[in-house]
């Protein structure tokens, strides 16, 4: 085995020397890349897997050969992924990402953000877009990724299984359930929905820290902000399950509105600032410094963003519901200042990662990861400035604004790293080059431009609605356009046989994917 070096690809090394398997498997391989294994390098891997490449050399070169190939066998916990990234596609294709631009042609049609007859399917789309975009794909990373890390096998991988069924009908139960709601049928789906949702997260968290504790690495920083997002996974699920009978038993139109008022904004910050900012900034420090070959930050800085990252989110949440109740100033100060905490976080997440410093190691993801990151910095520039706007537009509340914050926040820094993170991870567990595939660059051109049009034109709507409103309709379809081009990509690339990434030399790049 002294042929083997750290420039070596995987797949070769299991191919001419199978015993190498147990020691990969060992720090953490477990059927990545299938029967062949990654395309990727030793040294990729040492570096992803918290390994020294010339410990692991040595150890590849001290196990014992076996005469004959190790069978192989794929195991739920080697391929659960793929069910939950397919229909986390298939989620954001119809009741997510396309529902929602259906909706904003309607709102554009009819040049006004605050049609209360769009309410229901607005919700919809959004608790599609948090718990089967979001959701699904968080947990379909978490089953395949974290027992890898931690050098661990997933626990219980066939109740991991079960969470994908309950998760995919309760979110099919509570779309019914916004459209039927306040009728009886609505609420019972309601009801089931909740049941369901609750039974998924509360599974799916309970095997993840099963699955740490079986573990015998050390704890890393970075697994704060993953426990701490999935606790704010189960405390959104609840308020969610709030909110909708909030609005289902709502006496009267005006006391329908009020509760809106009131509960949506602190259950958007919590889902979208507590459990998906904090899982990707946890999945970042572990992800994107390795993969792309960034660097050590000269200072860490884990421990202040992460009690940033929660505090801010506390006092926001507590301030907008004391201002709402009491109307009083110092509630809006409060506000405030927890908008330019997040703010903060986000300058130091960035420096942190040093995402805008010279990658070591660059592929067609990682256009999408920075980008995502430029737009999180816009999105947080901009939530100090929403009082601001508020007074000068003299609007109590600028939903405008606020709409097109958001939109900055879910497609442009969400959606993107999503995209991003999966154009990375799925062609390594495929056995597959990612190098050989699409550079997706069509895709990520049309998910800027869209979403960037949909931010910057949501605000014109306070100043030149007739230009505005029709150009807004369509940005949406723009968005939707690019994230099909990548799901129908991904997609491909999951259903890759293993007869056909053995071939892979043999075919031009493109016809891979076509």
């Amino acid at each position: 085995m002294a042929d083997i070096i750290k420039a070596t690809p995987l797949a070769e090394i299991l191919e001419r020397y199978p015993a190498a398997r147990r020691v990969l498997d060992r720090h953490g391989l477990h059927g990545c890349g299938g029967e062949r294994g990654p395309a990727e390098t030793l040294e990729f891997f040492a570096r992803v897997h918290g390994v020294d490449a010339e410990t692991l050399l040595a150890e590849i070169r001290a196990e014992r050969p076996t005469p004959a190939p190790i069978p192989y066998e794929s195991t739920i916990a080697d391929y659960i992924y793929r069910r939950f990234f397919k229909a986390g596609i298939a989620v954001v294709l119809t009741v997510g990402a396309l529902w929602g631009a259906v909706n904003l042609l309607e709102i554009a049609l009819r040049r006004n953000f605050l049609l209360l007859q769009l309410v229901p399917a607005i919700h919809a789309h959004a608790h599609a877009m948090i718990f089967g975009w979001c959701g699904l794909f968080v947990m379909g990373f978490a089953y395949q990724s974290f027992p890898r890390f931690k050098h661990t096998t997933l626990w219980r991988p066939n109740l991991a299984n079960l969470t994908f069924y309950l998760m995919l009908t309760g979110i099919s139960a509570r779309i019914g359930a916004e459209l039927l709601a306040p009728e009886a049928l609505g609420l019972v789906l309601g009801g089931i929905a909740s049941a369901l949702e609750l039974a998924a997260i509360g599974l799916f968290v309970a095997i993840i820290l099963k699955t740490a504790r079986k573990s015998v690495e050390p704890h890393n920083p970075y697994e704060k902000f993953i426990f701490a997002s999935f606790a704010w996974f189960l405390v959104q699920a609840i308020l969610s399950d709030v909110f909708f009978f909030a609005k289902a038993t709502a006496a009267s139109q005006e006391e329908l509105i009020q509760r809106i008022a009131l509960l949506d904004g602190p259950l958007r910050d919590i889902q979208l600032l507590g459990f998906v900012a904090m899982i990707i900034a946890g999945v970042s420090q572990r992800f994107i410094p390795v993969v792309y070959q960034l660097g050590r930050p000269k200072r860490d800085r884990q421990t202040p963003i992460f009690w940033l990252m929660n505090s801010s989110l506390i006092l926001g949440v507590c301030s907008y519901i004391l201002t709402l109740m009491t109307g009083k100033a110092l509630f809006l100060l409060g506000l405030e200042t927890s908008f330019i905490l997040m703010l903060t976080w986000a300058v130091l997440l960035v420096r942190q990662l040093g995402v805008f410093t010279t990658p070591g190691e660059r592929d067609r993801s990682w256009k999408f990861v920075r980008a995502a990151y430029v737009w999180l910095l816009i999105a947080m520039v901009m939530l100090p400035l929403f009082p601001v706007y508020g007074i000068l537009t003299h609007q109590y509340f600028a939903h405008s604004f606020m709409g097109a914050y958001r939109h900055a926040f879910t497609v442009g820094f969400v959606t993107l790293m999503i995209m991003g993170v999966a154009a990375r991870v799925v062609p390594i567990l495929a056995g597959i080059d990612s190098h050989r595939l699409s550079t997706l660059w069509w895709p990520f051109i049309l998910i800027n431009i869209g979403n960037a049009g949909r931010v910057v034109l949501q605000i014109l709507t306070d100043f030149v609605p007739r230009i505005a409103y029709p150009l807004v309709g369509v940005t949406g379809f723009l968005e939707v356009t690019a994230i099909t081009w990548w799901g129908i990509e991904l997609w491909r690339v999951m259903n890759a046989s293993q007869a056909r990434r053995a071939a892979a030399v043999m075919v031009p790049p493109r016809v891979l994917v076509s």
